[in-house]
């Protein structure tokens, strides 16, 4: 199958940030998934409407997504049309959940233009690269960008899964597998427990639960 990608301005890639960031997770043990994005639709619009706007209207679309990503999920490649996030720390289920959210958000998302609604048509793809062993660092980053791209540009659903990806979710989940550890004796709930459900918020849910939480100890 071909791995070519959908011609436009050169894609920009973090690439030497991403094999940090490897290197990073594989010290830690920490799980690291890509995220890609691709809007289908772009170079229809751009030769209606242009790329000044079409590409004004990817930027509003990528804060749309920092509201629903974490702060320490980034931005490791984009060019027209196309966008792969670094997700390290998390779990594949919880990647495959941002990723469905994401579909299913930014497909709804319009934008209005001299009377016309306009809108992106999504579709995504995940890449695991789970660095395990140092043999994981020689991975090109590069390619992995590549390939995660790859997976949404040939893709047939909303949300595609590259092998490595279907493979990484096939394993245990220690956040959703786990059993839930027992509460403290007072009744309040441990470090695990808060931890696993802090996964599941957005970055914004993280944000208001943080401001409650310091309002909450400020009338103690």
């Amino acid at each position: 199958m071909s791995t070519s990608i959908p011609s436009g301005t050169r894609l920009r890639m973090f690439d030497q940030a991403l094999t940090r960031q490897i290197a990073f997770c594989l010290r830690r043990g920490l799980p690291l998934h890509l995220l890609a994005i691709e809007l289908t639709n772009f170079p229809v619009l751009a030769n209606v409407y242009g790329h000044a706007l079409t590409r004004r209207m990817q930027q509003r679309l990528t804060q749309e997504i920092d509201r629903l990503k974490r702060a320490e999920d980034w931005q490791c490649a984009w060019g027209d049309g196309r966008m792969v996030f670094s997700l390290p720390d998390t779990s594949a289920r919880g990647t495959r959940h941002l990723a469905q959210r994401l579909a299913q958000q930014l497909g709804q998302h319009s934008f209005r233009y001299n009377g016309d609604t306009l809108r992106f048509t999504v579709r995504l793809g995940l890449h695991s690269v789970a660095p395990q062993r140092d043999a994981d660092l020689r991975q090109d980053s590069r390619k992995l960008i590549m390939r995660t791209l790859h997976t949404a540009c040939h893709g047939a659903e909303p949300v595609n899964l590259s092998a490595a990806m279907q493979q990484a979710l096939g394993q245990p989940d220690a956040t959703y597998d786990a059993p839930v550890p027992a509460t403290n004796p007072d009744g309040a709930p441990d470090t695990r427990q808060l931890r696993a459900m802090m996964r599941r918020l957005s970055e914004q849910q993280r944000l208001s639960l943080v401001d409650e939480l310091l309002l909450a100890s400020t009338r103690a």
